[in-house]
């Protein structure tokens, strides 16, 4: 028998619920092992750095004031006393006319302001060098502290760390650092017609396509994937899944079980245990509507749909911001990947008071980017294989047409240089943090979309 259908919440809504959870307890790591993690508290520089006035070039310390109006046709002759040894903090100072050579890197003397590139230095003897080209004050220099001082927030608490970043905590001395503690994230799926990857399907059944797929979108959103095992269609068994996963993880994730039918039971699971809580049944959008949030002791348990497009559609826009809340990444959109701007190859109808993800395929034309829509119902993965991306139709548009200028969020971050290899040779890509830049008409369309 059918169970009463559930109520409905917009993805908006959905999403602010997702967000509610606290981030995880905080810990002290290694600075090598901080690549990805969350900082738990601010960055901030103890010391300048640099900790002197340092040479960006190899050539001769000066002061800038010496060198005024030398040129190649009325060089400036200076004496030649010396050489700063790397490493060490010179103690001389310059008189009038004076130089010392020295080394990238290396520390100024304390009065010299300037260094001249050694491609504008003539030896004349082993004391007496021309100059060839005036240099102005800093020149060729990193000033001390010009890079951070101490007792500037370098980093706020909730930043991600970046391969760059772990270059600024070496900078700074902090072969530690305080994170949160990463996320580990039970995966459980469920279903009496589901078998492992590695059985042949008897008549009636199929593979655990969903584990695999799940799992490893968790990994790369930096969190723990921790596998459970299949679940039968009974409540008793995926009870003692959950159980085992709320022993194990910050947060479980069931694929399979979230709709109304009388074999799906997460919802009567989640609500056995005392303190628990049903926060959400139902998502207003295609593919991905019977998504499940439930709490029990804090911890999240999320019923994702079992067809494995809708699976990925749900996991990436609501669970992957669950698992940055947690980490307490201050960022907390679903977007890990760069977006695209393309124009549509036909129309796309969709239903007001719905948002729809359509998968893309994009190619190359006349000059300009396309986006093709894959189609295929939810349970077919090879439209997800298929797809470079997707874009979004917001709750309040009832289709677009073909030329309409979409934004599209790729899949990868190295799809994008696979795109623009394949199909996007002379064609702007978006890249990095934002999508290209478009002319007034075209922000305009967008702004409909």
């Amino acid at each position: 028998m059918l169970k009463p259908f559930f109520k409905v919440l917009s993805p908006g809504e959905a999403l602010e619920l997702f967000k509610a959870f606290e981030p995880l307890h905080q810990e002290s790591i290694s600075m090598c092992d901080a690549l990805f993690r969350v900082l738990a508290e601010p960055l901030i520089a103890e010391e300048d750095v640099p900790g002197f006035n340092r040479s960006t070039m190899d050539g001769i310390a000066v002061r800038a004031a010496d060198t005024f109006g030398a040129s190649e046709s009325s060089p400036a002759l200076f004496t030649l006393t010396g050489e700063i040894a790397m490493g060490e903090l010179p103690d001389m100072k310059l008189k009038k006319g004076e130089a010392v050579r020295i080394w990238t890197g290396g520390a100024l003397p304390p009065n010299a302001d300037a260094v001249v590139m050694i491609e504008h230095v003539e030896q004349i003897d082993r004391t007496t060098v021309e100059i060839l080209k005036s240099v102005a004050p800093y020149e060729n220099v990193v000033r001390k502290g010009e890079d951070f001082k101490a007792g500037d927030v370098l980093l706020p608490a909730g930043h991600r760390l970046r391969p760059q970043d772990l270059g600024m905590l070496a900078a700074m001395g902090k072969s530690e650092v305080t994170v949160y503690r990463k996320p580990k994230i039970a995966v459980l799926s469920s279903g009496d017609e589901i078998v492992p990857v590695h059985e042949t399907p008897r008549p009636g059944c199929m593979r655990d396509v969903n584990r695999h797929t799940i799992s490893a979108m968790i990994t790369e959103a930096h969190a723990t994937p921790v596998w459970i095992g299949i679940a039968r269609d009974n409540l008793p068994d995926l009870a003692s899944n959950i159980d085992r996963g709320l022993s194990e993880a910050d947060a479980i994730v069931i694929s399979g079980g979230s709709s109304m039918g009388s074999r799906d039971h997460v919802i009567e699971a989640i609500t056995a245990y005392e303190d628990s809580e049903v926060l959400l049944h139902g998502v207003s959008i295609s593919p991905g509507k019977p998504l499940i949030l439930g709490q029990v002791n804090g911890k999240a348990i999320i019923g994702l749909p079992g067809h494995p497009v809708s699976a990925m559609v749900c996991l990436q826009q609501f669970v992957v911001p669950l698992m940055r809340r947690l980490e307490g990444e201050t960022s907390l959109g679903p977007f890990l990947h760069p977006c695209i701007h393309a124009h549509l190859r036909r129309n796309v109808p969709s239903k007001e008071g719905r948002t729809d993800f359509v998968r893309v395929r994009l190619e190359q034309g006349n000059g300009q980017l396309f986006a093709t829509p894959v189609m295929g119902k939810s349970g077919m993965v090879s439209s997800m294989v298929r797809a470079h991306g997707y874009f979004i139709i917001q709750t309040d548009c009832e289709g677009l047409y073909k030329g309409d200028l979409v934004k599209v969020y790729l899949f990868s971050d190295w799809m994008e240089g696979s795109l623009e290899k394949e199909y996007l040779s002379g064609h702007e890509t978006a890249g990095r943090s934002a999508c290209p830049v478009l002319t007034a008409s075209q922000q305009e369309r967008l702004s409909r979309i």
